[in-house]
């Protein structure tokens, strides 16, 4: 949980590749957009889930998230002073020096996602509905469905409701690509507040996350499943498996 709200406030902001995505314009429809972006066929995904890390960026955030856990009461209530969207603004309490928490912030700025492997994905549509196979790593795909009519997500039991048409108009972000999109958003709560997070023996929540979309530079899909749950301040659920082909 710590090197979670560490991460969270210091962005402070959601190999061998085959690309399919044609030459196809996307509509900002949805349905005809999900049709380009995840057309039929067997498709070589490319694993993005690595995290180009330098040693020193590796150093200073273990610094952080040590002092962090030694002042947890402290940097819950510290975190309220902070409007949302913003980063914090240094304390001595991180455990680090001012120019130390700035080298820091800069590593964090400039996060890229590396792939660590590949593996084959089918896609099928049928009667509006897209699903998803796979094997290994990305095993959780046999569970993911994408009901084109009512625009939801099934996953196992879930139903993640349409969340947002995504446009993201800056490359300056772990994918390093300007990209265009849709997410789909189960959250319970809909926030963690301070009080919450203060009692992490109590704390309980869950979020699941679909992402899908176009990447500018290379013309190819970017698709990330996220799952998260916690129940009485342990992880029950955790993975995160983004994707691009």
């Amino acid at each position: 949980m710590i090197l979670l709200f560490t991460t969270v406030f210091l962005l402070a902001s959601c190999g061998h590749s085959q690309t399919i995505a044609s030459s196809k314009e996307l509509t900002g429809k949805l349905k005809d957009d999900l049709s380009i972006l995840l057309p039929n066929g067997d498709f070589q995904a490319d694993i993005i889930d690595g995290v180009k890390q330098a040693p020193r960026q590796i150093e200073l955030s273990e610094k952080l998230q040590a002092s962090i856990a030694k002042n947890y009461e402290w940097f819950v209530d510290y975190m309220k002073s902070v409007p949302e969207g913003q980063q914090m603004p240094y304390h001595i309490n991180f455990g680090l020096t001012k120019d130390e928490y700035a080298e820091l912030q800069r590593f964090m700025e400039n996060i890229e996602l590396v792939s660590t492997g590949n593996e084959k994905i089918s896609i099928e549509h049928k009667d509006d509905i897209i699903s998803f196979k796979s094997v290994n790593k990305l095993v959780l795909l046999n569970s993911l469905k994408i009901n084109l009519k009512n625009k939801v997500v099934l996953f196992n039991n879930l139903k993640i409701p349409f969340s947002d048409t995504l446009n993201i108009t800056s490359d300056k972000n772990a994918l390093k690509n300007k990209w265009r999109g849709y997410c789909w958003i189960l959250e319970e709560p809909k926030k963690f507040g301070a009080n919450e997070l203060k009692n992490l023996q109590n704390l309980k929540g869950r979020q699941y996350k679909l992402t899908v979309g176009r990447l500018e530079k290379n013309g190819k899909t970017y698709m990330s499943l996220k799952g998260r749950e916690i129940e009485n301040g342990e992880k029950k659920i955790d993975f995160e498996l983004p994707l691009q082909f």
